[in-house]
């Protein structure tokens, strides 16, 4: 990989989404709204930001900017001095890339809930439940495709998997949390791991983020959820870090995984290094979210069936709440997460698209985000909050937001007035994404 040549950007507005403001009833102003912006990347990181006169004025002393932008990135002295030695570049507006935009810069949109390793589709499940019946297809029709893709996995990459990776990422999402679950034995969960692992920090992709999701449901060869836990306690989980997961999580759920059998399995991932997440009562209350804040995961995903209790526990524990509107509306669900009880009582809450070919095939977080004003009543200043920077907050992962030494991944989003975000819905409004500090669509 080529190091990336220095980019400046001006826009007439750039939202940096690098405060410390609460969530609940944020505005675009607290957000870290710039006028008439502009920002450097340098080597995948951000160099300088600010007005556009600011970041010309730095412009005028490079190196002093670039040994500014080394240390903001928490590069050594002795790493920082060196590369000064060789990095002073004499004719660097020669090397420079400019680009002149017109919308507003945000930072790269992260998807904190996501499963994009799938082969083939679910349409006809949806042509039923439109018609009012039972699916004819269900995960386990996933599950078979999914494996038998895999028997070619260099097909099943090249084919189906970076293709709608790309896709993801033309439409502004930089950060993709990543999950396994649609093979369900040892060999078939490796293997998509390892396609994480192997095509996780590409630049012309989303940054992928690794979550193994051995319980997702029974695979065929189990009827009995003690015996698969066992199974994925005892065969999968002392393998999995080593195969680059970053988390481990679980579908907690009536019917298909109980409170005791997810807390023995998530208290497994953790002992053996794995950070923790897991879905919690999308479909009914099942004690989900309450045994997970027991447990103290990162996050807790869908909540739509979650009560008050489980409200304060969430908040208390500081957990944030990954809400997932496109699948509610898909599946035309009763029970909506709580956002606004959990964003007033202090609470931080992701909004992302559970992007599946089951439950919710939208990969789009500004329609995603429609969904979540519509559903939750979210302001337009809440939901990009909940597209960056608290989505990447229950990734624990360096995203979300653009400053100084930061990762230099953002999109360009085609509207006016930042108030437009989740309004506008339907189409891709990235115009330009920067991935790394390349432009790469």
């Amino acid at each position: 990989m080529h190091p990336a040549r220095p980019l400046l950007v001006r826009a007439p507005r750039i939202i940096t989404c690098d405060t410390d403001a609460a969530q609940c009833d944020v505005t675009f102003e607290r957000l870290g709204m710039i006028e008439d912006g502009a920002l450097l990347a340098l080597g995948g990181r951000i160099a300088a930001i600010g007005t556009r006169r600011e970041v010309e004025h730095q412009l005028v002393d490079f190196d002093a900017l670039v040994e500014r932008a080394m240390r903001a990135a928490g590069l050594g002295e002795a790493l920082i001095a060196g590369r000064m030695r060789t990095s002073t570049m004499p004719d660097w507006r020669s090397q420079i890339l400019e680009l002149d935009l017109d919308g507003i810069v945000v930072p790269g949109l992260v998807d904190a809930h996501a499963h994009p390793l799938y082969a083939g589709d679910r349409e006809a499940d949806f042509a039923a439940q439109t018609r009012g019946a039972a699916a004819p297809l269900g995960m386990l029709h996933t599950i078979q495709r999914t494996r038998a893709a895999l028997l070619e996995p260099e097909s099943f990459w090249d084919d189906i998997l970076r293709e709608r990776l790309y896709l993801i990422l033309k439409h502004g999402t930089t950060t993709l949390e990543t999950k396994t679950g649609y093979a369900l034995h040892k060999p078939g969960e490796d293997a998509l791991l390892d396609v994480i692992r192997a095509h996780r920090d590409e630049p012309d992709l989303p940054q992928l983020i690794s979550t193994f999701l051995g319980p997702h449901t029974l695979p065929p060869e189990f009827a009995d959820e003690v015996r698969y836990m066992d199974y994925v306690i005892e065969q999968c989980l002392p393998t999995a870090r080593a195969h680059g997961a970053v988390y481990a999580d679980a579908f907690c759920e009536p019917g298909w995984f109980s409170p005791p059998q997810t807390r023995r399995y998530l208290e497994a991932a953790r002992a053996h290094g794995l950070r923790l997440r897991v879905h919690c009562d999308e479909l009914s209350a099942g004690g989900a979210a309450t045994m997970a804040a027991q447990v103290g995961v990162d996050a807790v995903d869908h909540c739509n069936y979650i009560a008050p209790d489980d409200v304060r526990a969430i908040v208390a524990a500081d957990i944030v709440t990954v809400a997932c509107p496109a699948t509610i509306a898909y599946l035309d669900l009763a029970g909506r997460a709580p956002v606004r009880a959990l964003l007033e009582g202090g609470g931080r809450v992701a909004i992302a698209s559970d992007y599946n070919p089951g439950t919710s095939p939208c990969f789009n977080l500004a329609t995603v985000a429609f969904f979540g004003r519509a559903l939750f009543g979210l302001s337009a200043a809440e939901a990009l909050d909940g597209v960056t920077r608290s989505a990447a907050r229950s990734l624990r992962a360096d995203a979300g937001s653009l400053r100084l030494g930061g990762p230099a991944d953002f999109a360009c989003l085609a509207i006016e007035s930042p108030q437009e975000f989740g309004w506008q819905f339907g189409g891709n409004l990235a115009s330009v994404v920067v991935r790394a500090g390349r432009h790469v669509a």
